[in-house]
């Protein structure tokens, strides 16, 4: 290498440390691609002392020996701080170099002026006052409220509930029990509620949590089960049924007109309300009279069940209401949703 072209590199390389002060070896390297130790005669120390920038903490390793006199010596300078100041200030970490703070204080001569404010047994206490307060507190729980792992004073949960006298409660069960005083409060805030209802405010199934349904719940929450509301809706149900029922008629009576209809028909899933037949081709028509709910994805794939069972290709779902997507090609099968008023369209469609 040439002298000129060896003080271009030098040039290179201090430039670079004068703008990137905490340059590490391997940094040069990568946007450099110079190698310092064969430019400077002491490698890359030799090039921060010409550019005249401190060299980074961490460009000599201390050993634990060295770590512990800087700490030890920092303590007689300044004998009330605590572990993070000596830390920030040294750059050292303690549980790297001491068992603790008072093991470096004792090195250093002096008494570690702070006192820890709850010993172990102190926080064995407190664990065990929660849980016998509330057997059904969680591990989460109980680090959220004394601020301490537990596990550093119980080997194990069994450990912890032995010690309060108490049975062990798994994690099962605690959420086993809670959902159940979820229900519970929700039936003393709501006394008629239904199963439906409970169900979707408190996100569980009631029939799981209790093996008598909801009766049971009703009677563990201490409140009387609403038998009247249950006759009402077996009268609401009957009531739907019958209009369900009438308007299925009506929209075979009308279809009659169109072509052959047979009326509930038995496929290998089920049995489809209506099929028409017209000009030798045949339509499988669902009738639904919903009217406070839309139509779902749900009942598109029974119909699509139909068409598969009976090998036809086209079917109509008609409603009161339909929704914005009315049209559905799956696989070879299309289904078409349309409204009572949209029955004449029907002859188009097949």
């Amino acid at each position: 290498m040439s002298q000129i072209h060896l003080d271009e590199n030098r040039k290179k390389v201090i430039n670079f440390i004068q703008n990137h002060p905490s340059a590490t070896y391997r940094q040069i390297r990568k946007e450099l691609k110079i190698h310092p130790e064969r430019i400077f005669q002491n490698g890359i120390k030799e090039a921060f002392k010409l550019a005249r920038v401190k060299l980074p903490r961490t460009f000599e390793r201390k050993n634990r020996c060295v770590r512990r006199t800087i700490v030890i010596d920092y303590i007689k300078k300044h004998p009330g701080a605590g572990s993070l100041e000596i830390s920030h200030k040294t750059g050292i970490n303690l549980n790297g170099s001491f068992k603790n703070i008072g093991e470096a204080y004792g090195l250093a001569g002096l008494v570690y002026p702070r006192t820890i404010k709850k010993k172990a047994m102190d926080r064995r206490k407190e664990i065990i006052n929660l849980i016998k307060h509330n057997p059904q507190i969680t591990i989460p729980e109980i680090m959220d409220q004394l601020m301490c792992n537990p596990y550093r004073f119980f080997n194990s949960t069994q450990e912890m509930y032995s010690a309060a006298n108490l049975n062990r409660i798994s994690g099962n069960e605690k959420r086993h029990s809670r959902k159940e005083k979820i229900v519970l409060d929700f039936i003393k805030e709501n006394p008629l509620a239904t199963q439906r209802e409970i169900n979707l405010a408190c996100k569980t199934k009631i029939q799981e949590l209790f093996e008598g349904g909801i009766k049971e719940a009703y009677s563990v929450a201490g409140v009387e089960f609403p038998f009247e509301r249950s006759i009402l809706h077996g009268v609401a149900l009957k009531e739907i049924k019958n209009r369900a029922q009438a308007f299925e008629e009506e929209i075979a009576l009308k279809l009659k007109g169109y072509g052959h209809v047979n009326r509930l028909v038995k496929t290998k899933r089920g049995f489809a309300d209506i099929i028409l037949e017209r000009n030798g081709k045949k339509i499988i028509i669902e009738v639904k009279d919903y009217r406070a709910k839309e139509i779902s994805i749900s009942q598109i794939m029974q119909l699509n069940r139909y068409l598969e069972d009976c090998n036809c290709g086209l079917g109509v779902l008609i409603c009161h209401k339909k929704p914005k997507k009315d049209t559905f090609l799956i696989g070879k099968n299309k289904i078409f949703v349309l409204e009572y008023s949209q029955l004449n369209e029907i002859t188009t469609l097949i």
